[in-house]
């Protein structure tokens, strides 16, 4: 499967794994195998909330690769580039759990000042 990804605000889980032509997202799994090669389903045709199902968005079926989109939760402080890719991010998932790129938000650490007493006198 390719799946491109679609950065979203929000702060919705997402756990997906795939086995053939099902992938599993949060426990549903949605059984693709229903799309046969050069043919393409609308994405808001699948229900599931992850699917982009917008002017374009389709899932599709390329030689036996499935190609879709999904909405992908990042927060208003995860890395610029997965918040804004110069290019969409596209993950070629084959078999087992997927790999999504760390949206965590940046953490700064910040130095720790330590004051030190200033005599009366100056």
């Amino acid at each position: 499967m390719k799946i491109k990804l679609f950065p979203f605000l929000s702060d919705w889980p997402l756990e997906a794994s795939i086995d053939g032509d099902v992938i599993t997202i949060n426990g549903e799994s949605i059984d693709l195998s229903g799309i046969p090669d050069g043919f393409r389903l609308p994405g808001s045709a699948v229900g599931n909330k992850f699917f982009l199902g917008g002017s374009g968005d389709y899932v599709e079926r390329i030689g036996k690769t499935l190609h879709f989109t999904l909405r992908f939760p990042v927060q208003w402080d995860s890395p610029p580039e997965v918040m804004n890719p110069i290019e969409p991010i596209v993950i070629d998932a084959r078999s087992g759990p997927v790999k999504f790129p760390d949206s965590a938000p940046i953490v700064i650490e910040q130095p720790v000042i330590e004051l030190s007493e200033v005599p009366e006198n100056g």
